[in-house]
């Protein structure tokens, strides 16, 4: 990891695991101005997106605040990206919503009482971070493709929106999945609250302006205190504007939900749908921030960051959090400089908490609606269908797969969906590894593809094969199939050479199907040669008894090394065949005109190698 003004040294353990100790000795006072700027911009639309994400996960909208609270101190702690911003998110809080409706019932969403289950997720999802973390396993964010994610996104978004809508129009919120909330929606269209739709409306329609028109400005904030001022010049809770009522002021509590083991199962699973979801875009965020302003970024430690950020927002009764692309962008508009802004910001909600709570009893729940789907409408991005079906037709297959899993079936049901996706991808890409016949150049004596190059010369009897992946399960039959393909198209085949310089990830099956070509192909009188083999592949090979069944000295450093083996090696084989031939015929019929010391011609070379070797 980078320190903030320059390459720190090798960290200790306590810096490697609270970063904190390492970047806070050297923080200059000069950058305090900025960090305070970006902080208190940050904390502009913090504020209102953590009410507004609150109800979207189901509980009262001061577990939100209580939330941004713990996630801002958690991450500057241990965080290594000096600009991403961590708090609620709406895609985890819809994952929590999803999560903790079926324990709750579907009733108790948006009281007290279902936010012991959302901060009982929050910990089990950061007890899950945090073991991912010290195993090392940062490599999880890279196992969902691009595609399958875009259709996440996408798919969350749209549904979101969705959800939202009927708080706009004043009407009972449907159940079941997107697809089945808009059809509910649209037939509560006839009882809509005109009030509720105007205030809804107007939010909407305000902060789109203002999206567009005047994108600096804090406009949910804005619109937040219009919408308040509204429902208390115009008494529009008498006109059946409903309103968040009585937010508390003062500080949470600390401790741990008094919830049962027998929804552990079903936490368990949420926890693991949260990291899907919440860690690829934390990371996303973090990874574009660490590149525009060159430092590094650890991505196992960031597991560790998120997993105490969530277990923080747990403990205070909050739900499970992420890192914001939205207001991460923010911040660094803003001109932050270090997490210093992050602590900077957690003072301006305490102090929302303490001082400002009240303000929001007439907050319109339409309006909160409103200020979700503004932060939806900007990651709905409909040209991703254009492009991954002009780029890639499989992409495409599984970006429309992963948001048609979340629009028809649901937001736990789609995330499985979308993992069984990538896994099937996985399996399918790494199933087809390329391999193609190579032939030598002239010039340089080099190897190419023969498919790229047409003038390479093609070695008569040989065939010299390239696998351009790795050789394990998934491919080894393909392998042997295209390997015994060449070889039947080959007339007087005397060897078979394979190039494995690519072949870094082998197994038992990878090392068998060798074996069995080797086999196959000495039954036929032709020998199975490898070429530019690495070593920990060759260790695998020879403890799997590949050298057994091909030989120990069939094993060359370069592919014409190789080639030349199997070149003398036939050629001594023909003319020790030729030798006992002609001795036969001369017991039999007697001398012969021939030309002497070499029956039937056969020392003449036949390839260009055995030219060059006769020559020499």
């Amino acid at each position: 990891m980078a320190s903030q003004h320059g390459v720190a040294p090798s960290p200790g353990r306590i810096q490697r695991y609270v970063p904190i100790v390492g970047w806070l000795p050297r923080y200059r006072l000069a950058s305090a101005k900025s960090d305070a700027i970006a902080g208190l911009s940050v904390w502009a639309l913090l504020v209102p997106q953590s009410l507004a994400y609150a109800t979207l996960a189901g509980v009262p909208v001061q577990y939100g605040l209580y939330t941004a609270f713990a996630a801002l101190i958690a991450y500057a702690l241990f965080g290594t990206s000096r600009h991403l911003v961590e708090g609620p998110s709406a895609a985890v809080c819809a994952v929590v919503a999803a999560v903790i409706a079926p324990l709750v019932g579907a009733g108790a969403m948006g009281s007290a009482a279902a936010a012991p289950y959302a901060a009982a997720l929050a910990l089990v999802t950061g007890a899950v971070y945090i073991v991912l973390g010290l195993l090392r396993m940062g490599w999880v964010s890279t196992f969902l493709s691009k595609a399958v994610m875009g259709g996440f996104v996408l798919g969350f978004s749209i549904g979101i929106v969705i959800d939202q809508s009927h708080k706009l129009l004043g009407v009972p919120a449907p159940d079941g999945s997107y697809v089945r909330e808009l059809w509910g929606t649209l037939k509560e269209i006839p009882d809509t609250s005109l009030a509720t739709l105007a205030i809804g409306a107007g939010s909407l329609l305000m902060l789109l302006g203002m999206r567009y028109g005047l994108p600096a400005w804090p406009r949910a904030l804005i619109v937040m205190a219009l919408a308040i001022l509204a429902v208390e010049w115009f008494d529009l809770t008498d006109h059946g504007v409903e309103v968040t009522g009585d937010v508390p002021t003062g500080l949470f509590s600390l401790g741990t939900p008094g919830i049962g083991w027998s929804d552990t199962d079903a936490l368990l699973v949420g926890a693991l749908a949260v990291v899907f979801v919440g860690y690829s875009e934390s990371l996303a965020a973090a990874r574009s921030m660490a590149v525009k302003h060159g430092y590094e970024i650890d991505t196992n430690q960031e597991l560790i960051a998120q997993g105490v950020s969530c277990g923080g927002a747990g403990l205070v009764g909050g739900f499970a959090v992420d890192g914001s692309l939205s207001k991460t962008s923010v911040a660094a508009s803003a001109g932050q400089k270090s997490q210093m802004a992050s602590l900077i910001n957690a003072v301006f909600v305490l102090l929302t908490m303490l001082f400002l709570a009240s303000v929001f009893k007439n907050l319109p729940s339409a309006t909160l609606g409103a200020v979700v789907i503004d932060a939806m409408v900007g990651l709905i991005s409909l040209g991703q269908f254009r492009r991954y079906y002009r780029v890639n037709r499989i992409d495409w297959v599984f970006f429309v797969g992963a948001m048609c899993g979340i629009l028809f079936i649901g937001i736990i049901a789609g995330i499985l969906i979308g993992v069984v996706l990538s896994l099937l991808l996985l399996i399918a890409r790494s199933s087809r590894t390329s391999v193609r016949r190579e032939g030598r150049e002239l010039s340089t004596g080099t190897y190419h593809a023969a498919e790229d190059y047409p003038d390479l010369e093609m070695v008569p009897g040989i065939v010299v094969a390239r696998i351009d992946g790795p050789l394990f399960f998934a491919d080894a039959d393909r392998f042997r199939t295209l390997v015994m393909d060449m070889a039947a198209e080959e007339d007087h085949l005397v060897g078979v050479v394979v190039d494995v310089d690519a072949v870094h990830l082998t197994d038992t099956d990878g090392a068998d199907i060798l074996s069995q070509v080797a086999g196959e192909l000495q039954s036929r009188g032709a020998a199975l040669v490898l070429a530019s083999v690495h070593t920990s592949t060759l260790g695998l090979w020879r403890r799997a008894g590949v050298l057994d069944v091909i030989g120990s000295d069939q094993v060359y450093a370069t592919v014409d090394d190789a080639v030349r083996s199997v070149d003398r090696g036939s050629a001594a084989r023909l003319q020790e065949h030729g030798s006992e031939d002609e001795s036969s015929r001369r017991s039999d019929d007697g001398p012969k005109n021939e030309v002497e010391g070499d029956p039937a011609g056969l020392k003449r070379p036949t390839t260009e190698a055995g030219r060059r070797n006769d020559k020499s």
